[in-house]
């Protein structure tokens, strides 16, 4: 039996080839949407944790009875609330990044879980913000007064970022859960 090579056979085995590709782009997508919302994950809890210590630093400043005991609290509450925006911004880069691939990926729930992700980690990112302006602002306070009123807006600033912080991770534990492809068809390997 000789196979004749025809104008119709032809466009069929380019027709398979591109659905070839086509599959393969959408797996290396959802591969590189894995890694991204991993890192979100990974730096929404670096948050979380960052702001779990800085909280102890802050209750004593917003309730410190002396003036030099509020600023040196003040001051661990400021380095941390710092490393703390630095992550969250982290996240936030990563969160848009994953959210675009998630769309590319095309499944629906990897998409929501995303778009989740992006807004809770801007939020993050924003109340990260706050904590941290208010502790500057308490650690070059001129009176104790000064001190416990931005050292308390800081703390409940923080608090609330790592109440969203741990939403934040859920979502994005959530949208790599969600993400099916194999990264891998043949050992089926995520």
């Amino acid at each position: 039996m000789d196979f004749k090579s025809t104008p119709m056979s032809r466009f069929g085995l380019a027709l398979l080839a591109v659905c070839f590709a086509v599959a393969a782009q959408a797996q290396q997508q959802c591969a590189v949407f894995k890694s991204e919302i991993g890192d979100v994950q990974k730096y929404e809890q670096e948050v979380n944790h960052l702001v779990d210590s800085l909280n102890t630093y802050a209750e004593k400043a917003a309730y410190a009875a002396r003036f030099d005991e509020g600023r040196t609290n003040a001051k661990k509450v400021q380095y941390l609330a710092g490393e703390a925006l630095a992550a969250a911004q982290e996240a936030m880069n990563y969160a848009g990044e994953a959210q675009y691939h998630a769309e590319v990926c095309g499944i629906d729930a990897v998409v929501t879980y995303a778009i989740r992700a992006e807004e809770l980690s801007i939020d993050v990112r924003d109340l990260a913000e706050t904590a941290y302006v208010n502790a500057k602002k308490a650690s070059t306070a001129a009176k104790l007064g000064d001190i416990h009123f931005y050292m308390r807006r800081s703390l409940q600033a923080s608090i609330d970022a790592r109440k969203i912080s741990e939403k934040a991770t859920w979502a994005a534990m959530d949208a790599h859960a969600s993400c099916t492809h194999t990264d891998d068809v043949a050992t089926g390997k995520n």
